[in-house]
Parts: structure tokens; sequence; C-alpha cells
């Protein structure tokens, strides 16, 4: 698929997925070509204002957890010549924002993204949308979607006013709908399709692309063997345990396999994709079951704690950034330059699983 035009939106939803990483791997390659004008980025002052939000939300959750932190890894106050000592350092949710905001300030203030004002909305345009239950207010929580319609609907008065159909990138299911009932709009999942769309569509990138291409199935292979290795390596979470209890006794994985690849960028003797591996693991945990537990009432405490173990398998999705090179532009020197896992440890989700075993235990643990 060709490129079928440079005006753009991207969706708060699309940044969150990309964990606000302005300046950084995929929103810092985003950057690149939109300074290069590659495409024009449109950002309504509704969604600068929901992404700051965000950004002062997460700023402050990030400050408590490393409070908590502090408090539970207080024996590591002993180890200052590691450099997990670190953690003791005073962090504040303010002094949080002020980095990501400076971030998130460079990328918007460059001189290249276009700031829409919503105000020349019609509100009745929205309400009518809103009291109808047509899109994007598509679920129960639907007030939560005016910021939504508001955007949607000035970045459409652009799209008609120049006569250029924009791409919407968004993973939101109700901006989805909305997108497919105006001829004018183009949905995309997420960023790193937007990229990989614009990447192909330049003619300078087509015979490199395709070459790129080959290589990465000749290197396939390997690169499955690495991310294998990695998920081996890593450390994975369970999505409703809390962040500090460890109930996952042991992981297995079962399949790697790459579900999507994006291309980043390319030349000559380089290519870096972003990848998706659709990874299937069993987990076996251990977790506490007060339902079942005695509670004493004068004391007001547990008596004692019973548990329960369960074996469940998971199907879920990894997103990877690898870089490929290949010396003098030769198939016989390429390698993998790169690897690495966007993320720190591996999520386990209930979105795709399946129990295979369940026990409730004895206060033996039998």
């Amino acid at each position: 698929m060709e490129l079928q035009t440079r005006l753009v939106f991207i969706d708060t939803s699309a940044f969150e997925k990309k964990n606000y990483q302005f300046g950084q791997h995929a929103l810092g390659r985003l950057q690149e070509l939109i300074e290069d004008e590659k495409i024009h980025l449109l950002i309504t002052d509704v969604t600068r204002k929901e992404i700051d939000s965000h950004l002062k939300r997460k700023s402050e959750e990030a400050a408590s957890m490393i409070k908590k932190m502090q408090r539970d890894a207080m024996f590591l106050r002993n180890t200052p010549d590691l450099d997990c000592h670190g953690i003791f350092t005073k962090v504040k949710g303010d002094d949080i924002y002020a980095v990501i905001s400076e971030k998130f300030d460079d990328f918007v203030e460059n001189g290249y993204v276009e700031t829409i004002d919503v105000s020349t909305v019609n509100p009745q345009v929205v309400f009518d949308a809103y009291f109808n239950n047509l899109p994007p207010f598509g679920r129960e929580s639907k007030k939560h979607e005016f910021p939504d319609a508001f955007s949607l609907e000035a970045i459409k008065q652009v799209s008609l006013a120049r006569g250029y159909s924009a791409y919407i990138v968004s993973d939101d299911g109700d901006m989805k709908s909305f997108c497919e009932k105006e001829d004018n709009f183009i949905h995309l999942e997420n960023v790193d399709d937007l990229i990989d769309l614009i990447v192909r569509s330049d003619k300078a990138y087509e015979e490199p692309a395709k070459f790129a291409d080959e290589i990465f199935e000749q290197l396939l292979e390997k690169i499955k063997a690495d991310a294998l290795q990695a998920l081996e390596d890593g450390e994975f979470n369970y999505e409703n345990a809390d962040p500090f209890d460890e109930i996952i006794n042991s992981i297995k994985i079962y399949s790697v396999n790459v579900g999507k690849k994006n291309l980043q960028n390319v030349d000559a003797e380089r290519a870096e994709y972003e990848v998706e591996f659709e990874v299937v693991v069993t987990a076996d945990y251990r977790f506490s079951d007060y339902d079942r537990s005695p509670w004493d009432p004068e004391d007001k405490q547990y008596v004692f704690v019973l548990s329960n173990e369960s074996t469940v398998k998971h199907k879920e999705t990894y997103t990877a950034h690898i870089t490929l090179a290949y010396t003098d532009g030769l198939k016989a020197n390429a390698y993998i330059e790169e690897f690495y896992f966007q993320d720190t440890y591996f999520e386990l989700t209930d979105d795709d699983s399946e129990v295979i075993s369940f026990k409730e235990l004895d206060i033996n643990g039998e």
C-alpha cells in the first residue's frame, strides 16, 4: 500500500502505546520524518492538553512507585557501590514531569507540527452524534469521548478545507468506526504502521527496502532465536498482580513467531525494524486465597493464609527493535547489529489465555 496523503493526526492512545517516549525509538524516528517534511502532523489543542494531563498523572504515579520501592528495598541502602543504590535518590512527580514535558514540547513546537483549535467546531454536530450513539460515542462511558469527538471534527474540517484526505492513527475502536464513515479519513492502527508506510512509499527507499526485507527473511531463524533467548532471560509480570508480589513460580515459552514487521529506516547497508513477536507462554502461578482463609475478628487478622496454584497458557505480543547490517550491501555480510525489546519486562495478560490446571492448596501447601 502506498502513502495516500501526507496529512496525519495521531490520537493520544497511539502515543500512550509508545509510552510517550518522545525523542526516542519510534517517536524519535517519527519526529525525524516530520522534520524532513515526509508528513504534515496535525494535533488539536484538546489532544495536547489530554497528553499533558496524562504525563502529569503518570509522573506522579511513577514517583509514588519509587517511594514504595525505596521503603520495600531499604536493605539496599547497605550497597552504595551498586548501581541499584540510585533508587534512593529523591525524585518528585514534578521532577519527572519537567523532563517528560520538555521532550513533548520539543516534539510539538519544532515548527513542523500544526496545532488545530477545536473552537471552530460546531458543538451541535458533536452533541447530535452523542445523543444518537454515533461514533466515536460507541461505548457506555461515552461522555469520555467528547475530546476525541471535537478533535475528529476539527481534523475533518481541515481535511475538507485543504482538499486532502487524512490518516487517523489510533487503536481506539470508536475512532476507527468514525473513520469508516468518513471518506476523507484513512485509519491506521499504530505509529509503527505509519512509519512503515512513509518509508516504503518514498521512492528513494524503494529498492533498499525490498533488499532489507530479503535480508530479514535470510536472518529470520536467527532473529527468532535471539527473541527466544531474550524472553527466556527476561522478567515476566502478571497484569492483575500487585507489582511487588512475586506470584509467578515458573515460565515456559512454547513458541515465538514474527507476527508483523514495520520498517523504520533503511539505507544501502542497514535497516531498522519494529517487529511484533507472537509468543505462546505457560506460567505456573501461586497466589493467596483470602476467601478460603480463616479470619480472626478479635485480632482483625487472618489466622493463616491459604494458597492456590494454577497453570495458564498465554498468547501475547511483544515488540522489539531490530537493526540489520550488511556491509558493502552484500547478503553474505548480513548480521543482526542490534536487538532489544521495547519493555524491560514482559507482561502476561488475560486477553488471550487458557487455564490448563488449577488446585486449591491446604495449610501444608499440598
